[in-house]
């Protein structure tokens, strides 16, 4: 039995067996309930038919939990991935990868405002109140773009007694680099009897984990900055209404991407290109975002129901430049700058409950605009494409050229949808939804090619270089225009007080779009005129489940086995050479089982699990990308067969278990100790599936002990997080213009810190 199997068994028996014995044991405790919004009604978590995960604002907070890349220790199937251009974020092993034309898989919801770009998940995270992940499709309530799942930011809003908190915390040394730095305050204010304010800030810096001996510093250096300003306004008795206006500011100096194998060039300069935190890039690269949102949320109480506002304007701006080569060599390093504004709109009405008949009804609008430039000046050297065996050929000069990239999207879309439950008895119900879809998309894609130094056109013989290269000077531009309705049916039945089953279907989509970042107009596979549009993906989700509560409450178990189908799958893949290809994939089948628990054993110990096994398998994907030297590439069209195999970031088991333990101490103080033990099983991190990138399973430990007085108005706490120091890549790539050589991006390292806080 291998270490981790072991593992994985023990943590299965330690989160789970306890639950399936509880309702033998006589416990007094009861488990606290948690309320979501899942399903845009406040209930009970036991209560909803989808696979849910919840994470309060207060293990957000003891756990350090400080983004989403955070949050993906604690849910299991869901994974984000911040990457070398873009954030990739995926759910049950279904994503999108790096390109501005993709919009994600796994929909973001902030306080009901869609974020749907990969930049939008690097907003504000502060001051929540809660997190709900919700697994596979969500078309009917969230909309087109949430195909593999949801995820619903709750933020922290005015009430009616004052409040206030600050915290700060400051790394403690640890034998590895890895210091970070955090000072965040909040106050909350009635003004009047029914108006009151809310303002809540955060600043945070990371000193960077990787050296970089090109530049001679630790990287990636992380300046986070963010403001939330929240009013709530309660004109009469049957009417609330937030106005959020949130900004937040972004400065990081460095990337995470380092060489793990050598290549032509690498190779010949002698640089690290083994995987220990060590990375040589000279060019000094950075990225800056500034994000915006700005939501007014409305509801209206009246006897037959809630009628809910929702009205939302959201973007950011972003600059960076990437080392797109990650080496000591000056080959291509790119300058982008991203500009994106959302505005959109939703209506919706929900029932009263009770009735025989429960149904929300509504209608929604969003228009965006994104314009993306990107600049790079072009080094290429003989070992671009062959590696000769001789450094002196190998790094000799062959062509210089700059490139110069404009790109933009416009959309529209409107929607509407409702979702109706029949309640036959009152252990028996069934819902029923449907959402239709109108979405109007113009893409445009302007790429040129000139002379190194000047503006003017590439001579004949750089030109015909680059073009080798998949690199060519065209001018693409295209309009769609897309109806779809997406149905649901799920039932549901009370088979106890304690017990609920559950059985659905769902069909869901994510829009089609233009491909940004392809380098050339041609046709074929590869080709960035066949693939600048791609179309929609669907999928057909079917799942089963129940919700148990356990031992008198002090326990609950969650189960779900979901099998679901994908269509048209948008994938990006490296071209092999410098570029990136857009393409819809084929269909895929994804399928498994989740669970996940609590169980207050005692009023003093907490235990939380969660297990899920995943199983990913390409159902027809002939064009696929291939890594240097696949068994199974096309000689002619340069593409490998992964039909049947699985995809990037699909590790078959993933578990966690958190453990929580408090302790009254003498003068009203309170010991509490927690442990966090996450583990994710083997797992490709490149979509061509090149064995270089291979995550090996991996346990990850996370600790905290804090001191509080009883009433929690002061806290202080040490916190640990990877304290067993796992180095993990997060995705990996073949190197660009330097043939053989293999790269992957690094996450964060063991981080120990020192927290107190102050709470009013």
């Amino acid at each position: 039995m291998t270490a981790q199997s072991h593992w994985l068994r023990r943590s299965l028996a330690l989160s789970l067996s306890p639950l399936v014995l509880a309702s033998s044991v006589q416990a007094k405790p009861v488990l606290e309930e948690i309320v979501v919004t899942a399903q845009k009604r406040a209930e009970s978590l036991s209560d909803v038919p989808v696979s849910v995960t919840a994470v309060t604002g207060d293990k957000i907070t003891k756990a350090g939990i400080s983004n989403l890349a955070d949050l993906s220790e604690y849910t299991p199937n869901f994974k984000l991935v911040p990457g070398g251009l873009i954030p990739n974020v995926y759910m049950r092993g279904v994503g999108s990868g790096s390109n501005q034309g993709f919009e994600l898989s796994v929909g973001i919801f902030a306080d009901g405002i869609h974020l749907g770009r990969p930049h939008q998940t690097r907003a504000a995270f502060l001051d929540i109140e809660r997190v709900e992940v919700l697994r596979g499709p969500q078309s009917i309530l969230f909309g087109k773009n949430a195909i593999a799942g949801a995820l619903s930011i709750v933020s922290a809003k005015p009430g009616e007694e004052l409040e206030a908190m600050v915290s700060g915390l400051t790394g403690v040394p640890s034998g590895r680099d890895n210091d970070i730095k955090e000072f965040s305050a909040m106050v909350s204010t009635p003004i009047t009897d029914n108006f009151g304010v809310r303002i809540a800030g955060r600043m945070r810096q990371e000193d960077g984990y990787l050296y970089n001996e090109g530049v001679k510093r630790l990287e990636p250096e992380v300046d986070e900055k963010a403001l939330r300003l929240t009013f709530g306004y309660h004109p009469l008795d049957w009417m609330d209404a937030y106005l959020k206006l949130e900004k937040s500011e972004r400065e990081q100096n460095g990337r995470t991407f380092e060489f793990t194998h050598a290549s032509a060039l690498t190779g010949c300069s002698g640089e690290d290109i083994v995987l220990n935190r060590v990375k040589n890039t000279d060019a000094e690269e950075y990225a800056e975002i500034d994000t915006y949102n700005y939501t007014l949320n409305v509801d209206m109480n009246f006897e037959p129901g809630t009628l809910s506002l929702t009205s939302g304007w959201s973007g950011f701006e972003s600059v960076d430049l990437f080392d797109a080569d990650s080496s000591s060599f000056d080959t291509v390093p790119l300058l982008g700058a991203e500009d994106y504004d959302q505005f959109s709109q939703e209506i919706r009405f929900a029932s009263a409950t009770g009735n025989f008949a429960d149904y929300i009804v509504g209608a929604f609008y969003q228009t965006s605009e994104l314009q993306f430039d990107e600049s790079a000046p072009l080094n290429v050297r003989n070992g671009a494409l062959q590696d000769s065996g001789l450094c002196p050929i190998n790094t000799l000069e062959n062509v210089k050229a700059d490139l110069e990239r404009d790109f933009s999207i416009d959309s529209d879309a409107w929607s509407a949808f409702a979702q109706v439950t029949l309640n036959w008895l009152p252990t028996l119900r069934t819902t029923l939804g449907v959402r239709h879809v109108v979405e109007e998309k113009t893409g445009f894609r302007d790429f040129n090619v000139y002379q190194s130094g000047t503006k003017n056109d590439a001579d004949p013989a750089t030109a015909a270089i680059l073009n080798v290269l998949l690199i060519n000077e065209h001018t693409l531009s295209s309009a769609r225009d897309v109806t779809v309705t997406l149905p649901s049916v799920n039932i549901q039945w009370d088979a106890t007080d304690d017990i609920m089953l559950y059985a659905g279907f769902t069909r869901g989509a994510k829009s089609g779009s233009y491909d940004a970042r392809n380098n050339n107009d041609g046709m074929g596979p590869n080709g960035g005129g066949t693939n600048f549009e791609f179309e929609d993906e669907m999928a057909d989700a079917v799942e089963i489940g129940s919700k148990m509560r356990l031992a008198d409450g002090a326990a609950e178990l969650n189960v779900a086995i979901y099998r679901v189908e994908y269509e048209d799958m948008q994938v990006s893949v490296f071209d092999g050479v410098a570029g990136f290809t857009v393409t819809n994939a084929g269909s895929a089948l994804t399928q498994g089982i989740e669970l996940d628990g609590r169980w207050l054993l005692t009023e003093k110990f907490m235990l939380s699990g969660s297990l899920a096994y995943l199983d990913f398998e390409w159902l027809d994907y002939v064009d696929g990308p291939c890594y240097e030297g696949a068994p199974n590439e096309d000689p002619d069209a340069g593409t490998c067969d992964l039909t049947g195999r699985e995809n990037q970031h699909t590790p078959e088991w993933t578990a966690s278990l958190s453990g929580t333990y408090t302790q009254p101490l003498l003068n009203a103080l309170v010991l509490e100790l927690g442990v966090d033990v996450s583990y994710k099983g083997e797992h490709f991190t490149s979509g061509d599936l090149d064995p270089r990138g291979i995550q090996d399973a991996v346990n990850k430990i996370n600790a905290r002990i804090g001191l509080s007085s009883e009433e929690e108005t002061w806290s202080v706490a040490l916190v640990g997080k990877n304290l067993t120091d796992e180095t993990t890549i997060g995705i990996g790539s073949p190197s660009a213009l330097d043939a053989g050589g293999y790269r992957a991006t690094i996450e964060p390292t063991k981080t120990i810190y020192l927290e107190g806080r102050w709470r009013y």
